[in-house]
């Protein structure tokens, strides 16, 4: 049922990501773009959403947009990667009203190398989720400045979840939170704190 699978599986990220840096994704204007080049001179972050119809892949993509001018000038690469086709990119850009990078990975093959995994029902509709999605759904309208977001039809994979992986320049990776269930998203401050962190070490040489 919506894709999800029998048995729990587990996340699994990469040391480094010598196996992410020559893949090429196509952009939400479907240029090409290979991932090895956005952390060849600067730390990157990976955003990877369930699903563009996804209310907490919408909270995750505001969340970074409220928060792009700092990680701008932290000198840091942003890029949030779905699976659907550019033209879905390209609308849910215009919909949430997100001035981000958007990637697309049709065949969530970059899911897999990430080490993100397919949810079970449980971590993908139970109760926790339902509640964490209209608490995204309320907290959106409050806020001031920001689209608020809700639950969109299923664009995809119903039952991939994302993560966020952070990657220093020598193609380490700093940072690795991904997804045990859906929401399970880590806020963007503490992303951004995280790709902080990178800067005294290149400072360094370390």
């Amino acid at each position: 049922m919506l894709d999800s699978v029998r048995d729990r599986q587990q996340t699994h990220p990469p040391s480094d990501a010598s196996i992410l840096e020559d893949v090429v994704l196509n952009d939400y204007e479907g240029h090409p773009v290979r991932l090895g080049d956005l952390w060849s001179e600067r730390p990157a972050v990976l955003v990877f959403v369930r699903h563009f119809g996804c209310v907490f892949c919408r909270q995750m993509a505001v969340d970074i947009h409220d928060h792009r001018d700092k990680f701008e000038e932290a000198d840091v690469e942003v890029a949030v990667i779905g699976h659907g086709s550019p033209e879905h990119a390209a609308d849910f850009r215009k919909l949430q009203n997100v001035d981000i990078r958007l990637l697309v990975d049709p065949d969530r093959k970059v899911y897999e190398l990430a080490g993100a995994k397919v949810a079970t029902l449980n971590e993908l509709i139970g109760p926790r989720q339902l509640l964490r999605g209209l608490k995204a759904t309320v907290m959106s309208r409050l806020k001031q400045g920001s689209i608020a977001v809700h639950q969109g039809k299923i664009i995809g994979h119903a039952a991939q979840l994302g993560g966020v992986l952070i990657i220093a320049p020598d193609g380490s990776v700093r940072y690795a939170h991904l997804s045990e269930e859906s929401g399970d998203n880590p806020p963007a401050r503490e992303v951004l704190a995280a790709a902080r962190a990178i800067r005294p070490h290149l400072n360094s040489g370390g």
